[in-house]
């Protein structure tokens, strides 16, 4: 029996993962740890409210035998105290990877994303894995990702007792998403680079899940980009969602949400760093997942992207 631990339980996605480990008989207790309860129940699952900074939980981790942990707490809608975000993504990040070592967890699954990588201009077509983290620091988001992705594999490379696989997704869509990117896809309209048409990944959050569920089973270490096949590029985006893009030039663009999220200007839920994953792409193989950790996506970007529209037409 495995017994497993999820940091950031409560989110649409750790609830999603809860619904299929509960299911596994091979999974003994779920220790689900977050600053809110979840929505689900089960006999298996057994909740904490804690923030991932306490240092309460290496007792948690100890008390409940736990296995392998999955990482899954960040601050995800960007919040205007950039200390309090990158002291939670930082800092709750290490301590979970301490008290996880010195509890015995045998497997650190954590979640990182395509984010990591950068928006730049001399991106390669495709980011493979030992490609350098460059997240823009302009985007606290993505920069703590690329800061929190590195630490972990630090962190792997002087702990080689401890398993710790690195999953890193790009945007998540499916039936129930509900986050900033969504938000700003599914208006009437939105505002874009003037001169950019940008190429776009998509992961289903079936297919997320299953890349943890694969994860668990197989106990490969390494970092792998979980991503779905094909992609898709702003203009096509928009024709798919209905959003009408207005092209606005990037002095203007940049400037003005800038202004509007220092405002705190209501809809306005990303800083003008934001603007450089709109700009550039970052594009990520999927070939290691394949090869290595023996992960197929069933859902491509499009049919992600189609799915989400389905969904919110039929809501």
């Amino acid at each position: 029996m495995t017994n497993v631990c999820i940091t950031g339980v409560s989110g649409y996605l750790g609830m999603r993962l809860v619904k299929e480990l509960n299911k596994k008989e091979e999974i003994g207790s779920i220790v689900g740890l977050d600053i809110v309860p979840p929505s689900i129940e089960g006999e298996k699952i057994k909740f904490y409210k804690l923030d991932i900074r306490d240092p309460k939980m290496g007792k948690i981790l100890a008390d409940h035998s736990i296995d392998t942990v999955f990482h899954l707490a960040f601050v995800v809608k960007p919040i205007h105290d950039l200390k309090k975000m990158h002291d939670i993504d930082y800092n709750g990040t290490q301590n979970i990877l301490n008290k996880a070592r010195s509890a015995g967890t045998e497997h650190f699954i954590a979640i990182s994303s395509t984010l990591a990588y950068g928006a730049h201009r001399d991106n390669p077509d495709e980011i493979l894995e030992d490609h350098p983290l460059r997240g823009n620091k302009s985007y606290p988001y993505g920069f703590n990702k690329c800061l929190v992705d590195n630490l972990i594999q630090n962190f792997a490379a002087e702990n080689p007792e401890m398993a710790v696989t690195t999953l890193r997704p790009c945007t998540v869509f499916g039936p129930n998403v509900n986050n900033y990117v969504s938000r700003m896809l599914f208006r009437p309209f939105t505002v874009g680079i003037l001169g950019y048409n940008s190429k776009v990944q998509f992961l289903h959050e079936d297919d997320f899940v299953k890349s943890c569920l694969t994860a668990i089973e197989k106990k490969i270490p390494g970092a792998f980009n979980i991503v779905g096949d094909g992609t898709l590029t702003t203009e096509e985006i928009s024709r798919i969602t209905g959003t009408r893009i207005i092209p606005l030039p990037s002095w203007i663009l940049y400037p003005l949400l800038e202004a509007l999220w220092k405002l705190r200007f209501p809809g306005i839920e990303v800083n003008s760093g934001y603007l450089d994953y709109a700009r550039y792409s970052f594009i990520a193989s999927s070939l290691k997942a394949k090869e290595i950790l023996g992960f197929y996506p069933a859902y491509s970007s499009l049919a992600t992207l189609e799915e989400t529209v389905r969904s919110k037409k039929n809501n």
